[in-house]
């Protein structure tokens, strides 16, 4: 290594060339013997976590051990833009250096670490401590006896030295809550005393109007009772009316019944005979209308037959005698092949 041109900043945890040493990251044993260097100089150091200086100076050498870390890996890097050829070897040996460094930085706060966490959870629960006393100054009001119980375990909270630099603050929380809890004891009870007054007020109350209600009802009972006789009275009296005009009613009702039966009678056999008649002369104009029917045919077919044998006698040359004789066998149908329609 050349001691004569090297780096003596006072973030670095030793001195170190200002320009790379490839032997450094090329060569195991000398790499070895510059962490040797690295882990003398921090034994060196006597960790001290029970004062700010202490911790501090902890604090120092493991920042120093970063920026040592971080300026080998750029000497590293700068080196691999020189040498290409020793990449690989470059690379493990940065990673090596990352890796032992990060782990002695780790090492070397672990202590100052420990007890920041230590001290953080020691001011976490002691403000949690705290934060409880205060809850209960802003309480609303609740039942006597659950305040009194609140009561019960604020007064027996020990406010000493385990508090640290809270006892102060402890002290006046739990005087406050003690007062706020005495307070509200008080507005609840009394609150509490109001309502069993205004509760035993009510039930005398009710109990009052329970009565006069009471006494109406059997006033009330009892007038329904007199109307109840009156109106069963004049029920007695109407049912006994309507029952003689009903029957009334009824005698007249029967009566039309009859005399209504005896015209209907009548009506029946008039309108019987009435049918009986109309049956007769509708049989009689059927019959009429039958025979004027057949007449009619009788004509048309008369008719229809002289048409054909005139037809015949023009156009065969046949005489009448014998143009009849043709539409007679026609008509009986002794002409095969041929129909004659009317």
């Amino acid at each position: 290594m050349d001691v004569t041109s090297t780096s003596t900043s006072t973030d670095l945890i030793i001195s170190l060339p200002v320009k790379a040493d490839v032997v450094t990251f090329t060569d195991e044993k000398a790499f070895e013997n510059l962490y040797d260097r690295i882990v003398k100089k921090v034994s060196e150091h006597v960790p001290d976590i029970s004062t700010k200086k202490g911790r501090d100076e902890i604090k120092s050498l493991a920042f120093k051990i970063a920026r040592t870390k971080t300026t080998l890996d750029q000497q590293g890097k700068d080196l691999t833009e020189e040498w290409r050829t020793n990449t690989n070897k470059v690379n493990a040996t940065r990673n090596k250096i990352k890796a032992r460094l990060e782990e002695l930085q780790a090492s070397v706060r672990k202590p100052v670490d420990d007890w920041e966490a230590a001290e953080e959870a020691r001011v976490d629960k002691h403000q949690s401590n705290l934060d409880r006393l205060l809850s209960y100054i802003t309480l609303p009001v609740k039942p006597s006896e659950e305040l009194r119980a609140m009561l019960a375990e604020v007064s027996a909270i020990i406010v000493d030295d385990a508090w640290d630099e809270f006892r102060d603050r402890a002290e006046i929380a739990k005087a406050d809550a003690v007062a706020a809890l005495n307070r509200l004891v008080e507005t609840a009870e009394k609150q509490e005393a109001d309502a069993r007054e205004l509760e035993q007020l009510r039930a005398e109350r009710e109990a009052r109007l329970a009565a006069e209600e009471a006494k109406r009802a059997e006033e009330t009972r009892i007038e329904a009772e007199r109307q109840a006789e009156e109106r069963r009275k004049e029920e007695a009296a109407r049912i006994e009316k309507e029952a003689r005009e009903q029957a009334e009613r009824d005698a007249q009702a029967r009566i039309e019944a009859a005399e209504r039966e005896a015209r209907e009678a009548n009506e029946r056999a008039e309108r019987a005979a009435a049918a009986e008649r109309q049956r007769i002369a509708d049989e009689q104009a059927a019959e009429i209308a039958a025979q004027q029917r057949r007449e009619a045919d009788i004509e048309h077919r008369r008719t229809v037959n002289n048409t054909v044998v005139s037809s015949l006698v023009a156009c065969a040359d046949i005489s009448t005698d014998q143009a009849k004789k043709i539409v007679a066998h026609m008509v009986s149908d002794l002409i095969p092949n041929v129909t004659f329609t009317y």
